[in-house]
């Protein structure tokens, strides 16, 4: 589509329906459509042809003033209209500059930031930044987890809906889902602030939020996340957490029976690989059963 005869024509009102139905489908519609909403509050001038001449030649006898200024009205609706495509095309580079990196279900994703830092995302995972302003501040915002291996220089944030996580460089992993959030520190030193509280950690050290939304220190020995390394580790988590990660790195549907106690508690792994094999390790321990509907869907239901 050619934007600048395309747009004159819009601004016209001279393009046919699935030009129009095109265009809202499109990219620049979505990013500009608050600029398109303004720009529709503009007056346009509306002619009756046989009218206007008939008026035209009576003014051109006597009212030459009133003309001119009619001139002036209609051609600061043209200079109007040239702004607004102005604005359309230009806008777009200046205001829309946010970076967004996903990992869909069943996959993770490494991503290099701005100034050299790397982002691993776990399954059903997403981060996004500003990449015009991110080498100067470093804050970048989380849904979901990640590793993140930080480039050694100016205070680097990691902003999520249940906490920061702030750093200068190091190695971390960070868990932010519903309304917990768990940070592991590998390396350097991370500063972890929620509503309640700010802790700082080091080494081998990390927290996890509790139903008060304090934060519970805990000690780990793994040098890398283990879901890096092809399987998911818990520790007292609850059945309905479990199944909520298994999802995520299957990309599968898991329902219960109504006697299945979501709130069990659940200390062990599974397996990214073998959908059979983590099956059987995460529920015969537990005696709960579980049959396909389909080959993404299954049910849980007691033995």
């Amino acid at each position: 589509m050619d934007k600048d005869n395309f747009l004159g024509r819009w601004l016209a009102d001279d393009i046919s329906d699935k030009e129009k139905k095109e265009f809202e489908n499109s990219d620049d519609y979505l990013a500009y459509k608050d600029i398109l909403r303004n720009v529709e509050k503009f007056d346009r001038p509306v002619f009756d042809v046989e009218k206007g001449l008939k008026s035209q030649k009576e003014y051109n006898k006597t009212f030459k003033e009133a003309t001119k200024s009619k001139v002036i009205k209609l051609k600061f609706w043209l200079y109007t209209a040239a702004a607004a495509v102005v604005i359309l095309f230009g806008l777009r580079t200046v205001l829309f500059t946010t970076t967004e990196v996903s990992a869909e279900m069943a996959e993770t994703k490494t991503w290099t930031l701005p100034e050299n830092s790397i982002v691993t995302l776990n399954a059903d995972s997403s981060i996004e930044y500003d990449k015009k302003s991110f080498a100067e501040n470093r804050i970048i915002y989380l849904k979901g987890e990640a590793f993140f291996d930080v480039e050694k220089g100016s205070s680097f944030t990691v902003k999520t809906k249940n906490g920061d996580i702030t750093v200068l460089g190091t190695e971390f992993n960070v868990y932010a889902r519903n309304e917990n959030i768990e940070v592991h520190c590998f390396e350097g030193k991370v500063q972890v602030t929620n509503t309640k509280e700010t802790v700082i950690l080091t080494p081998g050290k990390a927290i996890k939020s509790n139903a008060e939304g304090t934060l519970d220190p805990k000690e780990i020995k793994e040098s890398k996340p283990s879901w890096m390394q092809g399987k998911s580790t818990f520790n007292q988590v609850t059945l309905k957490h479990l199944i909520g990660e298994l999802e995520r790195q299957y990309d599968i549907k898991i329902t219960t029976n109504p006697n299945v106690d979501l709130n069990r508690l659940f200390s062990g792994f599974f397996v990214h690989n073998d959908l059979d094999k983590a099956l059987q390790t995460c529920f015969d321990p537990m005696d709960i059963s579980y049959i396909f509907k389909n080959p993404k869907n299954l049910e849980l239901k007691n033995k």
